[in-house]
């Protein structure tokens, strides 16, 4: 190895995240240099240092020189790490969110916490929520979204605006709106899905974002009179997405509204926008907790 003086700083660190090639038909060039790294990380993992090993040759190669008093966390199927660090959720992953239950500092986050509170799963670009955060300031608003980057240019935003009833998380809503929300001094009043994905290659998947773990977690926070709305640009979507309410929220919901109703808050989404300006239909539901 060229960068041999580099690689003996390695025992300075506390952690190391070792990436390697997955065959176990090693070459010479990479059993000799592999040896000699893998006599590092036996060093460093004396040193407390918590090391990582991905692939099977990586694997192989260090435990063929390590003691039995080395530590590792070993990967010998590297796919599944690739996966994660793509950002991909696996249901370990969510199993850990679910677990794991969020600490929110309401107080900081919103000026005043008994206001009644409108969460928006699935919230995009935020721009839905500016508005309504604008146009009702008597209520605190939540956006909770899968995708980080965009949760992080919402907060952006709202630390620019100012915004001190408006909030946005980067969160899987099915495993933890529970766990989140059940901690909220105040009320749940409203909850709102629009135009989850749908995925018409797999029919139990159309409405993929409702689930029953949700749809329970959603009907036993929401106080009564509280609301649901639900809204899709694709009919059978948002059939399925009520039909999952109905049937999962304990006899607790009955329907406000339905067909083909107007948009109740005078705020579109950006995908509702580009729907309606094409002349396509929008189709919406509002449930009600009784």
């Amino acid at each position: 190895m060229n960068n041999w003086k580099y690689l003996t700083q390695l025992n300075c660190c506390l952690k190391i995240l070792w990436i390697g090639p997955t065959s176990f038909d090693l070459t010479e060039e990479f059993s000799v240099g592999a040896t000699q790294l893998g006599q590092i990380l036996n060093k460093a993992s004396h040193n407390s240092c918590d090391i990582i090993l991905v692939g099977g040759a990586v694997c192989k190669a260090v435990k063929a020189i390590s003691d039995s008093s080395s530590q590792y966390t070993a990967f010998e199927n590297e796919s599944i790490v690739w996966e994660f660090l793509k950002g991909r959720i696996l249901p370990g992953i969510a199993a850990l969110d679910k677990s794991y239950p969020y600490q929110i500092p309401w107080d900081d986050v919103f000026s005043d916490t008994k206001q009644p509170l409108f969460v928006d799963i699935g919230s995009g670009n935020g721009l839905f929520l500016f508005q309504m955060a604008r146009n009702w300031e008597g209520s605190n608003f939540l956006g909770l979204e899968m995708n980080e980057k965009l949760v992080v240019r919402c907060l952006q935003d709202v630390a620019s605006a100012g915004k001190r009833n408006l909030y946005f998380l980067s969160t899987n809503a099915t495993s933890t709106f529970r766990s989140i929300v059940s901690s909220y001094p105040g009320l749940l009043t409203l909850v709102s899905i629009q135009c989850p994905n749908p995925d018409f290659n797999k029919e139990q998947n159309r409405w993929r974002m409702v689930r029953r773990m949700l749809v329970e977690a959603v009907s036993d926070l929401l106080q009564v009179n509280g609301k649901i709305y639900l809204q899709s640009d694709v009919e059978s979507v948002l059939l399925g997405m009520k039909e999952q309410f109905i049937s999962h929220g304990k006899g607790q919901l009955v329907v406000d509204s339905d067909g083909r109703m107007e948009n109740p808050f005078g705020v579109v989404s950006d995908w509702e926008r580009h729907v309606l300006a094409r002349g396509a239909p929008m189709y919406r539901t509002m449930l009600r907790k009784v």
